[in-house]
């Protein structure tokens, strides 16, 4: 699949088969997050693989819009150490560009993705990170429920060229 096609077929997909996916395409999907850019090249994030059905519930129960997980075949969580990168702003804008480039890999592999924002502003946030087992200075950022589509959405092209602006704000 071309870059831009996934781009517009990548779409947010809260229902999924029970089909498993294969580890080779889960490498795939990991590889890309990965290969997301750094802020100062410090590459703080890790990566945390939730299969079990038990867990996958777990979390859905912690997180404020988790319910996707309970139908997925698995979730990868985004974490960064605190500690890498100070600078937690910075440490969001990796995990997001991580989370972009998984799932539009997992489209391009023809599965199924919802991104799950996490917030550490969430009153619950420290039972979700002790869920996880985090050590203080670790935080989740985001979750990626994944697996085959139950429901099909078309492509869609939100581009706007009302929403372009050229060297300054214009009305």
């Amino acid at each position: 699949m071309e870059t831009f096609d996934s781009i517009l077929k990548r779409r947010s997909i809260r229902r999924f088969t029970d089909q498993a996916i294969p580890q080779a395409d889960l490498e795939l999907i990991l590889k890309a997050g990965f290969n997301a850019p750094s802020a100062h090249r410090l590459h703080p994030l890790d990566y945390i693989i939730i299969s079990e059905k038990e867990r996958l519930n777990g979390m859905a129960d912690l997180l404020t819009y988790g319910r996707p997980l309970r139908e997925a075949y698995c979730a990868i969580c985004v974490v960064g150490d605190h500690d890498k990168q100070e600078l937690f702003d910075f440490l969001s804008q990796d995990a997001a560009a991580s989370m972009q480039n998984m799932a539009l890999m997992a489209t391009d592999l023809g599965c199924a993705s919802v991104w799950i924002g996490v917030s550490q502003s969430y009153p619950n946030i420290e039972d979700i990170e002790t869920y996880l087992g985090l050590p203080k200075q670790i935080k989740c950022l985001s979750v990626l429920a994944l697996g085959y589509p139950a429901v099909n959405k078309e492509a869609n092209d939100r581009y706007d060229i009302h929403k372009i602006h050229y060297e300054r704000w214009s009305k």
